[in-house]
């Protein structure tokens, strides 16, 4: 059985970039001659911003989309000079400092487009509210931004709500959008609309450039198996069996005491909790891999530990897989999501960074 020795971090991300590169390649090849914006918003998904987008754009990206000025900054300052999208709404303060990092910003309303036109260096792209109803002009304002934003205007997009579940309502905001562009002239600016599921399942709204995020990856934007899509899974967590105890029958486990050993049993301390983003909705609910076996979660997740069942081969320092590939077993993102009562994006997006530790695979392309 595998032991490992870690310091500092008592548990542990690995991400492999050469499945991102992979991932990168399955939905330049899906989208055909479409350009592909990697998003990297929330330190691209909890795997770490800017090792992913040196990934994601030697394996073909043409851009990359984040949410704060303060990401696209951290990216330039990493020495990244690709064209960089924030997407959501500024206040005036950050448009200096989007202008000073040339990153392009959107446009979500007539007063946001004014206010990017008083920074004429600035580039811009306007978005379109065609049934999300979160951010975007209204399709009856496009013509009047348009006037507004003048050669500021580089690109237009809007976004799906349902893309991952619902075929009618998302061909509904394709056809809204198809009525946007045929009404107005939009001369070199770039068209988008897909997210990860409009790049694999629509693919009359790949237009000139999809913008994935959770496909990048390697996960099903819905909670599905990723192999379905040959996507390859980028990260594992990780820990390690920092104690073993024996259980006697009536015994119980844990705060509450909401598990008890109904014969005698093994259990295992493994220093994870909800501090390091393993929720405590998984209590009683989730399994890991230990030995390359599946073990059950004995009662609730405290915050820095919970307890799994195990058998009398498991040793203090054995590794424990909550996350990948341990033998023949997998636990996959999706799979934990589900234990949790939420999805995919939540999981990996919630690993605390402060507490887990990221290593990287395959840094050099192949």
């Amino acid at each position: 059985m595998k032991s490992v020795a870690r310091t500092p971090s008592r548990t542990w991300a690995e991400i492999d970039l050469e499945a991102v590169r992979h991932n990168v390649r399955t939905l330049k090849r899906r989208s055909r001659n479409a350009n592909l914006m990697a998003v990297v918003k929330a330190d691209a998904y909890g795997h770490g911003a800017v090792e992913v987008s040196r990934a994601t754009l030697e394996a073909g990206a043409d851009s990359l989309a984040v949410v704060t000025v303060e990401e696209g900054a951290e990216l330039r300052h990493a020495g990244i000079d690709a064209p960089i999208l924030v997407f959501t709404d500024l206040l005036p303060d950050r448009l200096t400092l989007a202008e000073e990092h040339r990153l392009m910003v959107t446009a979500h309303s007539i007063p946001s487009a004014r206010l990017m036109a008083q920074h004429p260096n600035l580039q811009a792209h306007l978005k379109v509210n065609t049934g999300m109803n979160r951010w975007g002009v209204e399709p009856e304002e496009v013509g009047e931004a348009r006037k507004v934003l003048g050669e500021q205007l580089v690109g237009v997009y809007t976004h799906f709500a349902a893309a991952d579940d619902d075929p009618e309502a998302t061909q509904r905001q394709i056809s809204a959008f198809d009525r946007v562009l045929a009404a107005h002239s939009f001369g070199y600016a770039l068209v988008h609309a897909s997210n990860s599921a409009g790049t694999l399942w629509y693919p009359a709204a790949r237009y000139d450039c999809v913008r994935p995020g959770i496909a990048l990856y390697g996960l099903h934007p819905a909670n599905g198996e990723p192999a379905q899509e040959d996507l390859r899974p980028a990260l594992s967590l990780k820990s390690y069996v920092a104690a073993v105890r024996r259980l006697e029958p009536g015994e119980g486990v844990s705060y509450g005491l909401t598990y008890r050993a109904e014969e005698a049993m093994f259990a295992a301390t493994v220093p994870v909790g909800y501090a390091e983003g393993y929720r405590r909705t998984l209590s009683g609910r989730a399994e890991a891999l230990v030995g390359g076996v599946r073990r059950p979660l004995l009662g609730r997740v405290t915050m820095d530990a919970c307890v799994f069942g195990v058998d009398s081969a498991v040793a203090m320092g054995d590794e424990v897989v909550l996350i990948g590939v341990q033998g023949d077993e997998r636990i996959g993102a999706h799979e934990v999501g589900r234990w949790a009562g939420t999805i995919n994006y939540e999981i990996i997006t919630g690993i605390n960074d402060r507490r887990v530790e990221r290593s990287y695979e395959n840094v050099r392309g192949t």
